[in-house]
């Protein structure tokens, strides 16, 4: 049986390989999840350390670290599996250009799959300006121990000095291009990049330079859900999954904001202190969805103190559509209100100043102080004709089937 063999940076980001692996199965193939969660850790000697999983299994699909194999090479795993097709959700980090040059020795085909809205030209100005602004941008910043694995097996793959001086240079003129924002090379010649929409290929061709017959929009494989869920009765969906007892909740759609903007778990509870207490004042209960990327050991006092609900996963569509109103910075996930023609607000006073703005101040609004927020927040009204003809132009694909798109580009050779 064929292999499609998913590889990321860590375990959390599974639900984007989740999306795909029931359609895989049901062509007949087989799947697996190796991340390298371990490399984060204290000892890379994981499968003697009984507190860390190196294997699991979530809703069927096969999650391992790298410890499984007993070796820090990326080369050796994929050597043991021989998978038909590797699938990535990202294509710019040293890791990545590792994996590329294997997939192109051993003949396997690479995808890579974009897991939520690029960063457009103007919003990336502004994040590399903040990062420059709070020291994040210094390439020493980012000598840690997992980017020592990952530049280990990047030199490994190269074999090559003019490359090993080349990166190092490239890198101390602007670290980004190996991380976020990455400029097109043979180093990132995936077979295909699967993106969500026409804005992100537009990000993908003209700002990082990949080539056009490289790029495919498929539409959002997490629109496949929302698209075809169904609308409950509030009462029932509050009660018996929100768990709350004030109906009027605000859904806050949390970004992940990192200390790349300069906002750590600290800062982040200071926003949301004080957004909390506008909203217990105008008697709103606020519900937030985390990122998956969110780490809250150091929060959870905080949120059972304010009597803030949170959950990493529940029904997205049930949860925006019986909200108040939504919140959010810039996710990607705002687009899910906008569906449900829901009231999109963005905070932008305090520390949310400066932060990129990713959508249209005519499609969602933005408040640049506290107190315009406090007056406006119970109007709700929205630029119908504006926010339709940009979702429009926005999706080029919304019609349940983005998965099918994904998987069958994916195996349509084998």
């Amino acid at each position: 049986m064929k292999k499609i063999l998913y590889l990321d940076n860590w375990d959390n980001g599974y639900r984007h390989f989740l999306r795909l692996d029931k359609s895989f199965k049901n062509k007949g193939f087989e799947t697996l999840l190796v991340h390298t969660g371990s490399w984060v850790g204290e000892t890379s000697e994981i499968w003697v350390d009984k507190q860390i999983e190196v294997e699991k299994s979530i809703e069927g699909m096969v999650i391992r670290d790298i410890g499984y194999y007993r070796t820090n090479r990326i080369r050796k795993v994929i050597e043991t599996e021989k998978p038909y097709a590797i699938v990535l959700i990202n294509l710019s980090f040293i890791i990545d250009r590792a994996i590329v040059k294997i997939c192109k020795d051993l003949n396997i085909k690479i995808f890579y799959l974009a897991h939520g809205k690029l960063i457009t030209a103007e919003g990336q100005a502004v994040v590399k300006q903040n990062m420059r602004d709070y020291g994040k941008s210094k390439l020493q910043s980012k000598f840690t121990r997992k980017n020592m694995y990952a530049l280990y097996n990047y030199f490994v793959e190269m074999k090559s000095f003019s490359k090993f001086f080349g990166f190092f240079y490239k890198a101390m003129q602007d670290y980004t291009q190996f991380t976020a924002f990455p400029k097109y090379s043979e180093e990132l010649e995936a077979t295909k990049s699967f993106v969500y929409y026409p804005m992100d290929y537009d990000v993908m061709v003209n700002e990082f330079g990949f080539p056009k017959d490289s790029v495919q929009i498929v539409g959002n494989p997490e629109l496949d859900a929302f698209y075809n869920a169904k609308i409950k009765d509030k009462d029932i969906y509050i009660q018996d999954e929100l768990k709350i007892e004030n109906p009027n909740y605000v859904a806050y759609m949390d970004d992940g904001l990192s200390s790349m903007r300069n906002w750590d778990s600290s800062k982040w509870m200071v926003f949301l202190d004080d957004l909390n207490q506008i909203l217990v004042d105008k008697k709103l209960q606020l519900v937030i969805k985390l990122h998956p990327r969110r780490k809250i050991d150091d929060c959870l006092s905080f949120f059972e103190e304010k009597g803030i609900k949170y959950f990493y996963d529940l029904d997205f569509k049930n949860y925006v559509y019986h909200s108040v109103f939504t919140l959010s910075h810039f996710s990607s996930v705002i687009i899910y209100p906008l569906l449900l023609g829901k009231s999109v607000k963005s905070p932008r006073w305090g520390l949310s100043n400066g932060i990129e703005e990713n959508f249209p101040p005519n499609i969602i609004n933005y408040y640049y102080n506290r107190e315009d927020f406090e007056k406006n927040i119970f109007n709700f009204e929205i630029n119908k004709n504006d926010i339709e003809e940009y979702l429009s132009e926005s999706l080029a694909n919304y019609d349940g089937k983005s998965i099918s798109r994904i998987v069958n580009e994916v195996i349509k050779d084998a």
